[in-house]
């Protein structure tokens, strides 16, 4: 991997809430798409990255091709009335593949011995049946950066998030678990390091 200083800036905007999201059930990759509260996210989001980026010429876009993260990209080419910009819509960016446990509740995995805020470390190491683990989403993102050519805004999830960030600052598996996903506000890489812009004031 390119050293982070070498990378092009990257806005990475997660998708706003599910139902799922809400219920604290796992989706993965399966399709849901945002609730009422996860649209005004996204409205909100994309005005703020409005704020901060002029205009999306220079930019390519980039997103999960799943329902809510097509949602969100939605609300930013919205804002900046940009009806015909071409989105690239990568399989590498979908959300990790929870395998059985999809469609379960949080409850489930720590029911089968996995515990997140205990065992970060074995969390990062666990790769559900059917499913992926850290280390495969961790392969395909790595490669999703490799393909970048210059500045480029991408909606995605939170999974890919934290691995995103993981890659690019050398993080251990420890700290890689324990990233905030927010979905009220969403952040930069660019010249080496990381800000956070916030979304929360923004009308929707």
């Amino acid at each position: 991997m390119a050293d982070v200083s070498d990378l092009p800036p990257i806005y990475y905007l997660r998708h706003g809430e599910t139902e799922w999201n809400r219920q604290r059930r796992i989706q993965g990759q399966i399709d849901i798409p945002l609730n009422d509260t996860g649209l005004g996210q996204a409205r909100r989001m994309a005005a703020r990255l409005r704020d901060v980026v002029d205009t999306l010429d220079d930019f390519q876009l980039m997103a999960s091709p799943l329902t809510r993260t097509r949602q969100t990209m939605q609300a930013v080419l919205d804002a900046y009335g940009a009806s015909n910009a071409d989105v690239l819509f990568d399989d590498r960016l979908k959300e990790l593949n929870f395998g059985l446990f999809e469609g379960k509740q949080w409850a489930d995995v720590h029911a089968a011995g996995v515990q997140p805020e205990i065992d970060p470390e074995g969390y990062h190491d666990w790769r559900p049946d059917e499913g992926e683990g850290y280390a495969d989403g961790r392969e395909r993102v790595a490669d999703w950066l490799t393909s970048l050519s210059g500045p480029v805004i991408v909606v995605a999830h939170g999974g890919i998030s934290r691995i995103l960030r993981g890659i690019v600052f050398d993080l251990p598996k420890r700290e890689i678990v324990a990233l905030k996903v927010p979905q009220d506000r969403f952040f930069r890489i660019a010249n080496g390091g990381l800000d956070w812009f916030d979304a929360r004031e923004m009308p929707a």
